[in-house]
């Protein structure tokens, strides 16, 4: 079964005359099958016919290769002139030799990195394209000491991949998993690519109504942080949460029961009732300016579900103006602050919702947001020793 999908460069002509012609029969050599049932000649001696090969790659079949697609998508989603440099940088240190080819176009110089090294482009595009991610929810250890931590090996990364073939298989979301690894200063990005279900669009061919099938890409984000032994998860379902937790824990710890996947709390906003303004306080952290609390959510203790949502540039003022206090007998259920960060010309927001989900408007503010909280008692749980397992 073949995917479908919109190509943005490769479907235009113009675009594809922008790479060099023996590169161009080169990328499209191992797939002349395909190209030949659709009569386009893919003959050295004979003219390139551009047109052709744009018509070809507009209408993918159920016989168009998978090995093909997937170069395609790959290519054409890097080929913007804007990723000339990084696509440059990314041949260099993956030791794609370009000396014999010194005038490359943004396109040519895709091809040439997926023809010699497919894997890196692969990886460069999952961490430009994924992480994007704002939204986590965090699961603790819930070992007495923290075991040693190690970068998985490609066998280790084998396995935890192929288990989670089998996970989505089972949710019809198809095969194909991969699992990129980005270690960042303290923390370990885990990419996680993999199908979502089947879906079915009805589509124009000319004047006849057909239909088309495809397989959309998704990706998920871990985040293991070693000193906390803690996973931090951005997922679409409970079930794909519980996977992660129970497979990186097998595969990368020994240990499939590792990450608490059913308490799971991690924060609290009890602060805010405690300390007041106070609970704002970040002189202490370097590099926040200020903090204010722009969002409260509370639901009362009565028989009734009744929530109550205040916002405000300062909630604590705005409670103070028209003589008011927060109720001690509600449930707090999520807290969106604005916080001013040193060099930075604006706020930025940061919402906690207990007992375990963080949503950051840029992900880099993770690690000083998590130390104020921790500073001012948002933050359940202690950090458990190092121990001694390898």
């Amino acid at each position: 079964m073949a995917s479908s999908f919109r190509l943005r460069r490769f479907s235009s002509p113009h675009i594809l005359k922008q790479i060099a012609r023996p590169l161009l029969l080169r990328f499209f050599h191992p797939h002349r099958a395909f190209f030949t049932a659709r009569g386009v000649a893919l003959n050295p001696s004979v003219e390139v016919d551009y047109d052709a090969i744009a018509e070809a790659l507009m209408r993918p079949g159920e016989d168009t290769p998978e090995k093909l697609l997937d170069a395609l998508y790959f290519v054409d989603e890097l080929s913007a002139p804007e990723m000339y440099e990084d696509l440059l940088e990314l041949a260099r240190t993956n030791d794609v030799r370009l000396a014999a080819t010194p005038d490359l176009s943004c396109a040519d110089l895709a091809v040439r990195i997926w023809l010699d090294n497919a894997d890196a482009l692969q990886r460069y595009h999952a961490e430009r394209f994924a992480v994007r991610t704002k939204r986590f929810e965090y699961y603790p250890s819930i070992a007495d000491s923290i075991p040693r931590f190690r970068l998985p090996a490609d066998s280790i990364l084998q396995s935890l991949q192929d288990d989670l073939n089998v996970y989505f298989e089972t949710q019809k979301k198809g095969r194909g998993t991969r699992v990129f690894v980005f270690p960042r200063d303290d923390i370990v990005w885990f990419l996680i690519r993999h199908g979502e279900r089947i879906r079915r669009e009805g589509a124009l061919d000319g004047e006849k109504s057909s239909g088309i099938f495809y397989r959309p890409e998704k990706f998920d984000v871990a985040i293991y942080d070693p000193a906390l032994c803690e996973l931090a998860i951005h997922a679409e379902t409970k079930g794909e949460k519980r996977a992660y937790c129970t497979m990186f824990g097998k595969h990368i710890f020994r240990n499939p029961g590792l990450f608490d996947v059913e308490t799971n709390a991690k924060f609290t906003l009890m602060p805010i009732l405690a300390l007041g303004p106070q609970s704002l306080a970040c002189a202490d952290v370097e590099g926040m300016e200020r903090v204010r609390l722009v969002e409260l959510q509370w639901r009362h203790d009565i028989s009734r579900y009744f929530v109550e949502i205040q916002k405000s540039d300062d909630v604590f003022a705005a409670l103070a103006e028209i003589a008011r206090a927060i109720p001690r007998n509600v449930d707090l259920l999520k807290a969106v602050f604005k916080i001013k960060f040193n060099g930075s010309d604006r706020e930025r927001r940061v919402a906690i919702k207990p007992p375990n989900a963080a949503v950051f408007e840029r992900d880099s503010d993770s690690p000083l947001v998590h130390e104020w909280l921790a500073r001012r008692g948002f933050t359940l749980r202690l950090v458990p020793v190092v121990g001694n397992v390898s």
